[in-house]
């Protein structure tokens, strides 16, 4: 399994160059690097840039004693290996059904709040970013930055639930579900 370590990944002018002479399966790739399918319960995620691989390392360390990030196992200078999560993004999920179901709200409350918990400052995420997983429960992926970038509410996250017209009733739910949360952030609706 340590043949991941011929994957090649970088940066250039027109994005993230990839070379895989391995049999992993690319499974997702942004700014920052790609992730290969290693195995049933395990991925890896590549880095163009040891920094950023240093800096999401980081992050998933100080929130592994919380439920929501995936589990990391081993950690190099440009990857990290981590719990492969079976699901789907949010945002298939809840395009799918149309509508924002009062368990998903709990959760993502719990995520909010659990992100503050750990020490994360960003508490915001792109709405790709979280993943349903096949028992239900909602995980939270890619920290790059969840320990550098100062976000006190979920703006992107909230952005994109407007684009999918879930916006209000996801505030409603949360301003009756979690009135002290509400009022946090309240002030920048």
């Amino acid at each position: 399994m340590d043949d991941f370590h011929k994957i090649t990944i970088k940066k250039t002018g027109k994005g993230t160059k990839i070379k895989n002479p391995t049999h992993y399966e690319l499974i997702g790739k942004g700014f920052q690097g790609a992730v290969f399918r290693l195995s049933e319960d395990r991925c890896i995620k590549m880095y163009a840039k040891e920094r950023h691989c240093l800096r999401e390392s980081e992050a998933l360390k100080i929130a592994q004693v919380s439920s929501i990030v995936p589990k990391v196992f081993e950690v190099g200078a440009n990857y990290i290996v981590m719990e492969y999560i079976k699901g789907q993004p949010l945002k298939d999920y809840l395009g799918a059904l149309g509508s924002i179901p009062e368990s998903i709200v709990k959760q993502l409350i719990f995520v909010f709040k659990e992100m503050k918990k750990v020490g994360f400052t960003r508490v915001d995420e792109a709405i790709r970013h979280f993943i349903v997983t096949d028992n239900g429960e909602i995980k939270v992926i890619d920290h790059v930055n969840s320990l550098t970038t100062q976000k006190a509410w979920p703006n992107k996250f909230c952005g994109h639930l407007a684009k999918l017209n879930l916006l209000d009733a996801f505030l409603y739910q949360v301003k009756k579900s979690d009135r002290e949360l509400f009022s946090e952030w309240e002030k920048w609706l």
